[in-house]
């Protein structure tokens, strides 16, 4: 697949990355990512939290990220058929939104997701995301919730490996960009009769988790790794 919304409160969800099991904290971004069920061999959704920080100074604006790559655990399986294509071009979702696809094509979005412009004051900013499939191609259309421009992004998946690039997007000091802050992305489980878009691997291991792991990909050219388990049935 080719990359990146549903908004909850931002201070409960920074409290929730910060107290929850399974969080692995970086210098860069703190980490966790899960299936929706804990049940081998069963249709799931995806749940991914990241926080993003200054390696200098965890409050202030990130360094942008460029790349997220997501390994999901041995096992799991894809059916992308299951959902309807969103064929719309980037420029119609930049225009028309989530107009542009149809309604079936939807896959999840972004719940309570922030970003940082650097702009003196302005903090974090509440963002919206929300992604498709189109044949295989995670398609995600993002941006501040009270601006205007939306930017469109892709993920493409190779066996267990999901690559996201993120694009460049407009803001303050001292890089001339913003950066994304906090996600919290929510795809939930689709199924088509027996067929599910995307299922847990058919045992839990004798280690009892389910290993995730991430790579991120900073504008400086630092590349930060996480790892995340969760508890299996």
């Amino acid at each position: 697949m080719r990359i990146a919304g549903i908004f909850a409160v931002v201070a409960a969800t920074a409290t929730a990355m910060a107290a929850a099991p399974g969080v692995q904290a970086g210098v860069r971004a703190d980490y966790k990512q899960m299936f929706t069920t804990s049940i081998p061999g069963t249709s799931t959704g995806i749940d991914t939290q990241i926080l993003y920080k200054h390696p200098s100074d965890p409050e202030a604006k990130p360094i942008p990220v460029r790349r997220e790559v997501f390994t999901f655990p041995a096992g799991t399986t894809y059916d992308e058929t299951v959902v309807p294509d969103c064929t719309a071009s980037d420029l119609e979702l930049m225009v028309l939104g989530k107009s542009a696809c149809p309604p079936d094509s939807w896959i999840g979005g972004g719940q309570g997701d922030t970003l940082m412009t650097g702009f003196p004051g302005a903090g974090e900013s509440p963002m919206d995301l929300d992604a498709w499939d189109n044949g295989g191609d995670l398609v995600l259309l993002g941006g501040a919730h009270d601006f205007p421009l939306r930017l469109v992004a892709h993920g493409r998946r190779e066996g267990q490996v999901m690559t996201v690039d993120a694009p460049r997007s407009p803001g303050g000091p001292p890089d001339g960009e913003s950066a994304i802050r906090r996600v919290h992305h929510v795809f939930a489980a689709r199924s088509l009769g027996a067929r599910a878009y995307i299922r847990t691997p058919p045992t839990c291991p004798p280690s009892g988790v389910w290993t995730f792991s991430a790579q991120f990909t900073f504008a400086d050219g630092v590349v930060e790794e996480g790892v995340s388990q969760m508890p299996c049935t």
